[in-house]
């Protein structure tokens, strides 16, 4: 089968779809079908949307929300805004927050300023990293501080050297 048949038979596939059946398939079709590209040349303003697969080549300033699908932002690629997907990959240059719904990748090439918060965070070893990084999920930072009682000593403070007392709370002179 030759690249113009595939072409043709996928732009077919394509036309033809409800919103009903779209929005049931797209979860599986993310993986076989081609992500789409914000190409180099392209500087977007604004919020970016979509439910499908998004590789950055270009520049985005504004939001960036694919919860449910994968945003790779390549080694050209410029983002300042917060970013909302499901796997997070950086390979350019990103300032803003990082949600990862399942994992955050920052490669050797990549450059990120801005809050991570996942799940499964990697840094891989070269890359430049500025901010915090929270890997608790909402669920479970909630119920653990609710349950998790606070340790505290049981014994009185250590001496501390060159002291022939324990510490106290009180300040001396």
């Amino acid at each position: 089968m030759s690249q113009k048949e595939i072409d043709a038979a996928s732009a077919g596939a394509d036309e033809t779809p409800t919103p009903t059946s779209a929005k049931a398939s797209s979860g599986p079709k993310t993986g076989s079908r081609k992500p789409a590209t914000i190409g180099s040349s392209i500087v977007i303003h604004g919020d970016v949307t979509g439910e499908e697969d998004l590789i950055v080549d270009g520049a985005i300033e504004g939001t960036v929300n694919f919860k449910d699908n994968n945003l790779v932002v390549s080694e050209n690629g410029r983002v300042t805004a917060n970013i909302s997907a499901r796997i997070i990959r950086v390979d350019g240059q990103v300032k803003g927050e990082l949600y990862g719904s399942e994992q955050v990748v920052i490669s050797p090439t990549g450059n990120v300023t801005g809050d991570i918060r996942a799940p499964r965070v990697v840094l891989e070893d070269g890359c430049t990293f500025k901010g915090s990084v929270d890997m608790d999920t909402e669920k479970a930072t909630n119920s653990d501080r609710a349950t998790t009682p606070r340790l505290r000593p049981a014994t009185a403070r250590p001496v501390r050297p060159g002291r022939e007392t324990p510490e106290t709370g009180s300040l001396r002179n």
